[in-house]
């Protein structure tokens, strides 16, 4: 395959959804999480100063990020979006993986909320360079 590749990752802690683009193809693959929601304090004083299964917590946390890491094309340049610290943790991860292996490729990284269908599609083509396909008006 010729021209540029690009992938898209949309990540929280509940689902990751992963846009890979190219001129010839696009393909979209949403990874669902077994991550446990994390409890909210109720107002009382805490009396631990984590909160019972946050180890937990993490590590389903971490089995999730390789889940998603591991279908990422090892070419491809990245663009990942998310908000809180979430995104920041997964891009690295991805960040130490690729230096670990020695791969040098773009990674941006964007904090944002979910977007309609066309969107993600839209941005990804902006992202890789291509300019946004447009129908004309019938």
């Amino acid at each position: 395959m010729s021209g540029p590749r690009s992938t898209r990752v949309w990540i929280s802690a509940n689902s990751a959804t992963v846009l890979r683009w190219s001129p010839a193809f696009t393909v979209r693959h949403r990874i669902d999480s077994t991550v446990p929601g994390r409890h909210r304090s109720t107002g009382s004083a805490p009396t631990q100063k984590h909160p019972a299964g946050e180890g937990h917590h993490d590590e389903h946390m971490r089995t999730f990020f390789a889940q998603v890491a591991h279908v990422l094309p090892v070419d491809d340049e990245l663009l990942l979006v998310g908000n809180g610290e979430v995104i920041e943790q997964f891009a690295e991860l991805v960040r130490a993986d690729d230096e670990s292996h020695g791969r040098r490729r773009r990674i941006e990284v964007e904090k944002g909320g979910s977007l309609t269908e066309r969107q993600p599609l839209a941005r990804i083509r902006v992202f890789a360079g291509s300019l946004a396909g447009r129908q004309l008006p019938r």
